[in-house]
């Protein structure tokens, strides 16, 4: 498995659970290559999977939300934009800068761009980017993406992503986000906490991944503590949640008893002081 692989199955999830999600859009991305994939991770990982990506989403469609609709518009930054669709669920006074690999970020504007010319999809102010969080310097990405914010305040989504890097990339990118960002800006991010990595269901999880992931796409395994958002220079966190706690709001008939049994993300809000 290839890591853009995860980007169809992210967005499959979304699908599913539509109610949940508030993404109408997503199932434009579905395709059978993708549908193949996902009993087998359901079953090899967990069968949760697909509510909790609904529950995350939810959770920053409601705070980007909020935040567009109280500042009268702004620029949403997605790093690691993948398939998401928030954009097309928001007014057309919010500007998007869509961040990924060149190769997600070219298929994709293909299909925004094809899809909205078909009206499958309302017209909105996208810009995109290919960087590499990995290989691109902070200048570089800063110099990069600072002339194509058209509209403020911003909000920096960073989601499905920090997984995926090491903490040397994680602490670059907090370095660009801050020369990107003025004060009472604000992050989204979603991480995984140390303490889920006792659980079985993140152990099946890494299991998973060792056994079906693509040598030539290797990525990390981090999980990081609480503490570290805490100390982030010239930020503050202003609200941290988990997925546990989101079902209880947004999918009650979704029975999960315990939050060791499903892999429990933890998503921070955080505002620049």
């Amino acid at each position: 498995m290839q890591i853009h692989e995860t980007a169809f199955i992210v967005s499959t999830y979304r699908s599913y659970h539509e109610d949940v999600s508030k993404d109408a859009y997503a199932k434009l991305w579905n395709n059978p290559a993708t549908d193949a994939l996902i009993p087998d991770i359901i079953k090899s990982v967990s069968e949760h999977e697909a509510i909790l990506h609904s529950l995350r989403n939810r959770f920053f469609y409601e705070r980007m939300n909020s935040f567009f609709k109280e500042n009268g518009g702004g620029t949403l930054i997605n790093f690691g934009s993948g398939f998401s669709m928030y954009q097309f669920s928001f007014d057309n006074n919010v500007s998007t800068i869509e961040i990924d690999k060149k190769d997600i970020i070219d298929y994709k504007k293909e299909k925004i761009d094809h899809w909205t010319q078909e009206g499958k999809l309302p017209y909105r102010d996208i810009q995109y980017a290919a960087i590499d969080f990995n290989k691109n310097s902070v200048e570089e990405m800063v110099n990069s993406l600072r002339p194509i914010i058209k509209k403020e305040p911003t909000f920096i989504l960073i989601e499905g992503v920090v997984f995926f890097l090491d903490r040397t990339t994680t602490n670059k990118l907090f370095n660009v986000f801050k020369e990107l960002q003025k004060p009472n800006d604000l992050v989204g991010l979603v991480t995984y906490l140390p303490e889920v990595e006792n659980t079985a269901v993140y152990k099946r999880l890494l299991h998973y991944f060792d056994s079906n992931n693509d040598t030539n796409d290797s990525f990390s395994h981090q999980t990081i503590p609480d503490s570290y958002f805490h100390k982030i220079d010239g930020y503050e966190v202003q609200e941290r949640t988990d997925e546990f706690q989101l079902s209880k709001i947004y999918a009650r008939q979704h029975i999960i008893k315990d939050k060791t049994e499903i892999l429990n993300e933890t998503s921070y809000m955080l505002r620049r002081t």
